[in-house]
């Protein structure tokens, strides 16, 4: 069953009301609205994904998902190309900058930092040692959780 077009007009309200903080959507907002948009405006799974998609698109915002996919991808390409899957600081903030990119610059420098820091984490990558004389990690690991 189809929803009507007021149904999907008060749901993309409702997305673009989420999307006023900022801009930028997370996956724990983005999971919410979409099961609010089941439950409360009775729309399929497929309807309240594809209306929210369209919102975000006509509205500039930013899904955390679609930038988590885009850096995740260039992580591991960066970590493969490198033995042991390491990788360097440089390549550690170049990734952040990315990140802020595909975020369009709605989240902070830090905020980047931390989300690529997550991914790394999750994908495996460690971190190459940096230093003149004592290389450590520690780079990294100043980088908050």
């Amino acid at each position: 069953m189809t929803a009507d077009p007021e149904t999907r007009r008060r749901f993309a309200d409702m997305v673009r009301i989420e999307g006023m903080n900022g801009g930028f959507i997370r996956v724990e907002d983005e999971r919410r609205l979409l099961q609010d948009g089941m439950a409360r405006f009775h729309l399929s799974l497929d309807e309240a994904n594809g209306s929210m998609l369209a919102t975000v698109n006509d509205q500039k915002l930013v899904l955390q998902r679609v930038a988590d996919d885009a850096t995740r991808e260039i992580l591991t390409m960066q970590a493969n190309q490198n033995s042991g899957r390491r990788l360097s600081r440089r390549e550690f903030e170049q990734a952040a900058e990315m990140y802020r990119a595909k975020a369009r610059g709605k989240i902070t420098p830090d905020e980047a930092r931390r989300r690529v820091k997550a991914l790394m984490v999750e994908e495996g990558i460690r971190p190459r040692r940096a230093g003149w004389v004592i290389r450590s990690r520690r780079w990294f690991n100043s980088v908050p959780d």
